[in-house]
């Protein structure tokens, strides 16, 4: 393969800045090394790319919904609820339009800087099409508040064993589901904590979720509610074990704490919270007592960038937003998500090893200052797309 050398005004990655200027010498998909030119030099042989700008590794997207990617981004609705029936309803009905969705929705993370995606996959088909792409975590998205553990189990066997499983929610799986996915030795990532009907529901079956349940027709009388907290819940049903809980928009002091003792990362989705209308995410606490801490985008929904979906603008908002410092946000966006998917991290830093891509932003020679503009990365080394065999949670 083809030895080459970046040379760019600046490089960096979740160990901040690396070199100004800086160079990154590539040997086909892997980085032998990076630093200043002077310390790469110039091998006989090696083609020779100039970036005037900076060139950090690719992003990390670790909560992703490219099945939504169909009709675009929607204005928010009074509600949850009404955001349910209204806009995700009708597209969850449109079977056809899932391929497209799906393609679209690659197509505009790679665009947005992310090969590394941990997508939920509402049906079969959509986990088809992303189950064995390289890089691609297909969490197949459970939904089965009524069956048995043992018959959840049984369903679980049935998929492809390049997937991982999502059981969606409190309010939409029993305890059972949850036991049966944790259980199956598979990753699992899951909503938690996303919203406050969620947290009633869970411990009480009242409130928002009951009444959208009776609207949707889909109440059963027999079901019975968590009697507790989600949170507790599910850390007490994984039993040690590594998953994701997704949004965590509302905790309680205790709580925190409990995540620090815990082997659950966090993919907190800053703009999709600002969308539904939640603020104060404890999301800074989590990360200084050590919690993983990854960035996610949810679906296209809810972003307000038609042309990507990128966690580079969950960055930029958290660094406009809450003055946050730049490398733990490149960290969050890269090597955190990386560790949350089983992933090895190297793939997305500057250090030697097999890279998932390396990504310019011309004009920009700080971290800061790519996230005080609004343009998108260009690629300056992308991977090829590979279907992979192997399985992150194996």
């Amino acid at each position: 393969m083809t030895r080459k050398i970046i040379h760019a005004d600046a490089i960096a990655d979740y160990r901040g800045s690396l070199a100004s200027p800086g160079a990154i010498l590539l040997d086909g998909d892997s980085i032998v090394c990076a630093g200043t030119p002077e310390e790469i030099g110039q091998p006989n042989g090696v083609e020779i790319t100039q970036v005037n700008g900076l060139v950090t590794p690719s992003f990390v997207n670790v909560h992703t919904h490219l099945d939504l990617s169909g009709v675009g981004i929607m204005p928010a609705r009074a509600s949850f609820g009404d955001w349910v029936v209204e806009v995700v309803s009708p597209i969850r009905r449109d079977t056809k339009g899932v391929s497209n969705a799906v393609k679209r929705g690659l197509e505009l993370a790679h665009v947005g800087g992310n090969v590394i995606l941990g997508d939920i996959a509402g049906s079969s088909a959509s986990s088809a099409l992303t189950s064995e792409i390289e890089h691609v975590t297909t969490f197949h998205e459970l939904i089965e508040s009524s069956k048995t553990k043992k018959e959840v189990a049984h369903a679980i066997q049935q998929l492809s064993a390049n997937c991982a499983l999502s059981p969606h929610a409190p309010y939409s799986c029993s305890m059972e589901t949850y036991a049966a996915a944790f259980e199956s030795e598979r990753l699992v990532a899951t909503h938690l904590c996303e919203t406050l009907e969620e947290i009633e529901y869970a411990q009480t079956r009242t409130g928002a979720v009951t009444e959208l349940e009776k609207r949707l027709g889909v109440w059963d009388d027999k079901k019975i509610p968590w009697g507790i907290h989600p949170l507790e819940g599910a850390l007490k049903l994984a039993e040690g074990k590594r998953f994701i809980g997704v949004h965590l928009n509302y905790l309680e002091d205790s709580h925190v704490a409990l995540l620090a003792q815990s082997n659950m990362s966090v993919a907190y989705c800053p703009r999709a919270s600002e969308y539904f209308g939640h603020s104060e995410h404890r999301w800074l606490e989590m990360v200084e007592i050590g919690v993983n801490v990854a960035l996610g985008t949810d679906s296209l929904l809810c972003l307000d960038t038609p042309d990507r979906i990128s966690v580079l603008d969950e960055m930029r908002l958290l660094f406009q937003r809450d003055a946050a410092d730049p490398t733990l946000l490149l960290t969050m966006a890269t090597v955190n998500g990386a560790r949350a998917l089983g992933l090895d991290s190297t793939l997305v830093t500057l250090e030697a090893g097999r890279t998932a891509g390396l990504l310019a932003f011309a004009g920009c020679d700080s971290l800061a200052s790519l996230l005080s503009v609004s343009a998108s990365p260009e690629w300056v080394y992308a991977p090829q797309a590979k279907k992979c065999h192997k399985t992150p949670f194996s």
